[in-house]
């Protein structure tokens, strides 16, 4: 199967445009705040670091092993991160979104629930967010980063899958209409 690399994903708040390095000031613009790597295992300090992370997800991306994008503000325009669809394995039909990394205006809004799946056992910013989109928390991955100051993290591993994308697709409908809801609606039980 041949994936479409040129793909253009249109949300309601924003658009995920193909990574390109012509973005990549940017990218590093929305991305450069320490407490976006926070939770990673990576190191990222300067423009050249983000270049090489774009660098990898580019050529990943050639190699038609990932789908890597820039995340724009419908609204503005700005480009206000980046994320992937990677791992893809067509045989089994799934794929892990991750490599999500977004600038802090626009954590905790409408823009961060259009995103994500793996994340860091110490974020629970994110694991929040996660779960308030109606995400399932599958597992954790014990010790999976080490940092570059040498610790360790896990990460945990939230899923959607298609028998419960109607009531992901639903919730989402429900917080479209600025009506809070306390809690993910879900038809489906675990056995």
């Amino acid at each position: 199967m041949k994936i479409d690399t040129n793909l253009i994903l249109e949300g309601n708040t924003i658009t995920l445009v193909p990574l390109e390095m012509k973005y990549k000031e940017q990218v590093y613009e929305a991305i450069k705040s320490p407490d976006v790597w926070k939770y990673t295992w990576r190191e990222v300090n300067t423009f050249e670091d983000v270049e090489q992370i774009l660098s990898i997800a580019v050529q990943s991306k050639n190699e038609g092993k990932q789908l890597p994008f820039i995340i724009k503000d419908k609204l503005s325009g700005e480009v206000i991160g980046t994320t992937r669809i990677g791992d893809i394995d067509t045989a089994n039909r799934n794929v892990e979104i991750g490599w999500t990394w977004l600038s802090p205006s626009v954590w905790r809004s409408k823009v961060n629930t259009e995103c994500q799946f793996s994340i860091s056992g110490e974020n629970v910013r994110s694991q929040k967010g996660v779960e308030r989109i109606g995400a399932v928390e599958e597992g954790i991955f014990r010790k999976h980063r080490i940092k570059a100051d040498g610790t360790i993290h896990d990460n945990i591993f939230y899923s959607i899958v298609d028998t419960e994308w109607i009531d992901f697709c639903f919730n989402k409908m429900i917080s479209k209409r600025g009506r809070p809801y306390k809690r993910p609606i879900k038809s489906f039980q675990y056995y």
